[in-house]
């Protein structure tokens, strides 16, 4: 059973959203950085030192990850002087699955009380031991106190499945690094068995304790100049990252009758272990890995012939050479001549996310199918020596490609793998073409922005003013889509502002008109140009199944991209 990916959200380094993600990827830009003020100091430049006494001070950061005031506490019902004790990576979770579930035009109150299930992947719980090193001795009791039980892992997924009311599946995955794929893979096996009907997996994943980065840098697996080089002779390693990425799953055919709007289609997933293939329990093994590609095409129904690119684990290390082998052995036998296969890492743009690499790898997968564009990957300059390029199909992308066209839609696959000796692999397709809307009606249309504060209200609008601007993203969709799926498949909150029009030009009047009037909140801007009657907006309900009528005589649209959520964080920069 085909499984189509609806909605995605993501925080990971340099990127809020999925779209800043393909800007920074197809940028070819690093963000890693420096350790910021907030996560610095002697103590951790202290602990997290390798061999050689080098201090690993770069990495992906996710701003204001630890600042409690960061965290939008009131939206999600989290007690204020609660949020210090809570992981981040359950606040993360938090705001990502509300957008998630935003991109797909899913409304989090319709969901309430279904079979909808949680699969998310975490495998460090760092936060406890920051809060003890921070507050030892009797000073801790209030805040460990308040953490007490907080900390298991089940409470990430478990947290969701509360706030939303669902009653699916709710478990947190630790494989290790491929636990974010393990959670997609779990995923697409409770809704093809019929124990879920709507899914969300991910993984997320907070590097905050210096004495875990340095244990990695013990181990030698960092690298000591800060830079993953997959693939390239001077590879030494990688750095370490927040993150966290979410994808809202369901079957492909019930997302077809919904009027989804499909990015992919998950074709079929496999996991594996290496089992005694290797010396030590910690060594990668090529044998494990070639299971896991080969079962996964097996579950999809493809071939590796047909794939055209792989999002590799690609860490910068030693094992890229063992991967690189697995994946020539799979997709490069019997391949025909002059028929490359672009491989490449997440990893070089935004560092490790460990537990969230997988999902990370996996969304720039969904993105190189919409755009149908590989983008490079980083810091070639050498390719490795470890690696006969000469003699197998692998090439690894420095500049954005094309992907080729053969007349059916695209294929690309996710590798991922584990400290544990898991090994996840994923078979994604392009979506099918979308559905042709419903006959256009005359207009006006609604445009409904709504938000819980007022601020928020005043910042999102000056997102859409941004959104629908000549230049905007917005333009690439139908105004009516737009309005669409701002009355139907948004959260009606409460302070709102409707701005009514029949193309963008109009809308984008409208709005702009209403940032430069200081908006009030529940009224009505009629467009110039849009027409003289505002009556379909009269006593209507956003959401309300009669009033989408009234205002879309002519039926359902197609669920369009829109600003994301204004989160409230009062003076600081939203998580």
């Amino acid at each position: 059973m085909p499984i189509a990916v609806v909605g995605i959200g993501c925080r990971l380094p340099g990127a809020r959203g999925p779209e800043e993600l393909w800007d920074l990827l197809t940028g070819g830009i690093d963000v890693t950085t420096a350790l910021p003020e907030d996560r610095g100091g002697d103590a951790t430049t202290a602990l997290a030192k390798d061999r050689a006494g080098n201090a690993q001070t770069r990495g992906g950061f996710l701003e204001g990850l630890q600042d409690p005031d960061a965290f939008d506490a009131g939206f999600f019902g989290v007690r204020r002087e609660d949020v210090p004790a809570t992981d981040p990576q359950q606040r993360l979770a938090l705001t990502v699955a509300w957008e998630a579930l935003e991109d797909a035009g899913l409304l989090p109150a319709a969901l309430s009380g279904t079979r909808t299930s949680v699969f998310l992947g975490q495998s460090h719980a760092d936060h406890w031991e920051v809060l003890r090193a921070a507050q030892p001795g009797p000073q801790a009791s209030g805040a460990l106190a308040r953490l007490a039980g907080t900390e298991q892992r089940a409470l990430l997924s478990g947290r969701l499945s509360y706030f939303f009311g669902w009653h699916g599946t709710s478990l947190t995955v630790d494989t290790g690094q491929a636990s974010s794929l393990a959670a997609v893979h779990l995923a697409c096996a409770s809704l093809r068995s019929g124990e879920a009907t709507l899914a969300l997996a991910g993984g997320v994943n907070a590097a905050l304790s210096p004495a875990v980065t340095g244990l990695f840098a013990q181990a030698g697996v960092l690298s000591p100049d800060g830079a993953c080089r997959f693939g390239d002779a001077r590879a030494n390693g990688f750095v370490r990252s927040d993150g966290a990425g979410i994808v809202v799953l369901k079957p492909l055919e019930r997302a077809l009758a919904d009027g989804d709007r499909i990015r992919a289609v998950l074709r079929g997933s496999a996991l594996s272990n290496d089992g005694a293939t290797k010396e030590q329990v910690t060594d990668p093994s090529a044998t494990g890995q070639r299971l896991a590609m080969r079962w996964a095409h097996e579950d999809a129904g493809t071939s590796p012939h047909d794939v055209d690119y792989v999002e590799a684990h690609g860490t910068g290390t030693r094992i890229d050479a063992v991967e690189l082998a697995a994946l020539n052995d799979v997709y490069g036998e019997g391949r025909s001549a002059g028929r490359r296969l672009l491989v490449g890492s997440v990893k070089t743009n935004i560092g490790h996310c460990e537990a969230a690499a997988g999902v990370a790898g996996l969304i720039k997968a969904v993105l190189c199918l919409e755009h149908r564009t590989v983008p490079p990957s980083l810091h070639i300059e050498t390719p490795s020596p470890k690696v006969h390029w000469e003699r197998i199909p692998l090439v690894v992308p420095t500049a954005n490609e094309p992907l080729p066209a053969y007349g059916r839609p695209a294929v690309v696959a996710v590798n991922g793998q584990s400290i544990s000796g898991a090994n996840a692999h994923v078979i994604l397709a392009e979506a099918p073409p979308a559905a042709s809307g419903a006959p256009a009606d005359d207009g006006p249309w609604p445009l409904h922005l709504s938000a819980p504060t007022a601020r928020g209200l005043a910042t999102l609008l000056g997102a859409y003013v941004d959104h629908l601007a000549p230049d905007g993203p917005g333009r690439a969709h139908a105004a009516r889509d737009l309005c669409w799926t701002s009355w139907a498949r948004r959260t009606a909150h409460a302070h709102r502002l409707t701005v009514h029009g029949s193309t963008h030009d109009q809308l984008h009047r409208a709005l702009t008109a209403a940032l430069a009037g200081g908006a009030s909140t529940d009224a009505a801007h009629p467009a110039d140009g849009a027409g003289t009657d505002p009556a379909p907006l009269d006593g209507a309900c956003p959401g309300a199944s009669a009033d989408t009528d009234r205002c879309f005589p002519a039926g359902p649209g197609t669920v369009a991209p829109l600003p994301r959520h204004p989160w409230d964080a009062g003076a600081a920069r939203p998580l």
